[in-house]
């Protein structure tokens, strides 16, 4: 990852961290306001809501319970028993029962709210002065529905326990308004023969809605008691009246109680409500969101604004930079990019800035200025070397001369007769020739086998040594280019402090092979006292510098061309003698 972001320029560096510093985190904040904290805000409306309205449902359901409990006083009274229990009396009886029950429901009963009254269908003959409901909005009624599946005989069913129904309001009631009801039957299990009789209290929605429309929600929301039909018992909305059949989402209509939140469109509902196992209704919180979310949308409106605002002020502070501080860069990665030591830079590339992007420009030309100073001092020492290699090659005329001398010196001695004189002359003029080798530092280990052939052949001449020489070349190691003159030394050392007075005995081995594909040169003598291969080492790693002089220059000149990995080295051999071991490329750079 980092590779790849080195690989990008200031500006596409600078865009990629505007991006993933600035623009991200602004969006996730921007994402955490609008969508998180509004999600939050409905949760905790939700949760705030259905509390509310558990508990407004369990405050119904006490005024439905002291209704409930009224009702029992009433059904205990001796009024009602008297009505329904009396033989048949005469009509003056009669009415003086009839008017001490209608009597006492009208106590209970309050002008335009609650009502009481008792329906009893069976006794409507003893009773025909009797007015009907139609009449007065309370009181004892003797004319009522009784069809099956109707108030009435769902309450009869019930067996002494009341039911909340909705039933066309008693009285003087022209337009048919409805009103909620709890009803309540009166027969007796153990008398069969005694008529049946419903206590109906009406107006129990006006009761109910005192206590819902002391509720406190936000505007625009709406507060529903339904039975289990969603029939409307009570609520606090104008356009909603008892007895209508609210329609509400199937989500809502199946569930028990919980926060739905619902949304068709533009419009969207929250649904808090509650269901009560006692009085079989359900309290219905109904609220748009956006009074939930309305003050959170004005933020987040805001929000927006200093957003956008805040995007432009970034977008001109980013243009500044870009402009002042990455063109002038990129302006100066390209120049140089395209210049060239020698040439002048002129005017036009000079910036009036004193800031650290103008000073950087100005140290850029001054250093141009250095560099363009050190080509024409660099051009001026080539030519004199130049003409140090001229005085060199004329130096070498000489040299030329003394190996054509030391030719004619090798045929008159082979004129002579002197074959083995003339030979030690030629093998002479070998060593000294490529030894030389035109200038060269890097010759063949062809040519560097000539020369060690030439030293060998004058040593043995010259001083008589009887050793062997074993010679084990790979012909592909023939053409590979060493540094000249490093065999020689090395030679050298196993002649003098090996084998140069063994004799017969005495044995040089010189090995080119490729090893692991490099090229490893060994040269191994038999001698008959081992050498100090420590002592040796130290000398290499300079740690004795006024010893072994040959050695250490073979081992230097080698890692001078060829690198740290390569060099000289020595071991003893399992038979006796010492081995030096030298390894270097196959293929050495130019």
């Amino acid at each position: 990852m980092m590779h790849r972001l080195y690989k990008l320029n200031l500006k596409q560096q600078f865009v990629l961290f505007f991006v993933l510093l600035i623009v991200l985190p602004i969006l996730l904040a921007y994402w955490l306001v609008s969508v998180k904290v509004t999600s939050v805000t409905e949760k905790q409306m939700g949760d705030t809501l259905f509390q509310l309205a558990k508990t407004s449902h369990l405050t119904l359901d006490e005024v439905i319970a002291s209704v409930d409990g009224t009702s029992e006083k009433l059904l205990i009274s001796p009024e009602i028993r008297r009505l329904l229990d009396a033989p048949v009396y005469t009509d003056y009886d009669r009415l003086k029962e009839y008017l001490a029950l209608d009597q006492l429901l009208m106590s209970y009963s309050s002008p335009n709210a609650i009502n009481y009254s008792v329906c009893i269908p069976d006794l409507a003959m003893r009773y025909t002065f009797a007015p009907t409901s139609d009449v007065k909005p309370n009181g004892v009624f003797f004319s009522c529905d009784t069809l099956p599946g109707g108030w009435f005989q769902d309450a009869v069913n019930g067996r002494g326990s009341g039911i909340i129904r909705i039933l066309v309001k008693p009285g003087d009631n022209a337009s048919s308004e409805k009103t909620a009801a709890y009803v309540r039957g009166m027969t007796s299990a153990h008398d069969k023969d005694r008529p049946a009789a419903v206590l109906v209290i009406t107006g129990l929605n006006s009761l109910l809605q005192k206590n819902i429309q002391s509720l406190r929600i936000p505007s625009g929301g709406q507060i529903v008691l339904l039975d289990k039909s969603n029939t409307i018992l009570a609520d606090n909305v104008e356009n909603l009246a008892v007895g209508d059949v609210l329609s509400v989402p199937a989500s809502v209509s199946g569930a028990e109680q919980g926060v739905i939140l619902e949304r068709n469109g533009r419009e969207s509902w929250m649904y808090a409500f509650h269901s009560s196992a006692d009085s079989k209704t359900k309290l219905l919180f109904k609220i748009p969101r956006q009074s939930i979310v309305g003050e959170h949308e004005g933020i987040r409106q805001l929000f927006n604004t200093l957003m956008i605002a805040y995007f432009i002020l970034l977008l001109l502070a980013s243009l500044y930079f870009i402009r002042h501080i990455l063109s002038p860069l990129s302006r100066l990665t390209r120049m140089t990019r395209s210049f060239e030591p020698g040439r002048t830079l002129g005017n036009d590339m000079r910036v009036d800035r004193h800031d650290e992007i103008g000073m950087l420009h100005q140290s850029f030309i001054e250093m141009t200025k250095r560099l363009n100073q050190t080509v024409h001092d660099k051009y001026v020492l080539e030519l004199k070397h130049k003409e140090s290699e001229l005085a060199l090659l004329h130096s070498q005329i000489n040299p030329h001369l003394l190996y054509n001398t030391l030719e004619s010196i090798h045929w008159r001695i082979r004129l002579e007769g002197g074959e083995e004189s003339a030979e030690m002359v030629r093998d002479l003029s070998l060593l000294m020739r490529i030894g030389l080798s035109r200038g060269e530092s890097l010759i063949t280990v062809e040519e560097e086998l000539r020369h060690v052939e030439a030293y060998i052949r004058l040593q043995l001449k010259r001083y008589e040594y009887g050793f062997v020489v074993h010679w084990d070349i790979e012909e592909e190691t023939k053409a590979v280019r060493i540094p000249k003159v490093i065999l020689q030394p090395l030679v050298e050392n196993a002649i003098l402090h090996g084998i140069r007075k063994m004799g017969s005995d005495g044995r040089l081995s010189i090995s080119l092979r490729v090893q692991g594909g490099d090229l490893q040169i060994a040269i191994a003598d038999n001698g008959y006292r081992a050498a100090d291969i420590s002592k040796l080492h130290a000398i290499l790693e300079g740690k004795l510098p006024q010893q072994g002089y040959g050695i250490t220059n073979v081992h230097r000149r080698i890692r001078l061309h060829f690198g740290d990995g390569y060099g000289l080295s020595y071991k003893e051999m399992a038979s006796g003698g010492t081995q030096a071991v030298m390894v270097m490329p196959l293929h050495p750079a130019d």
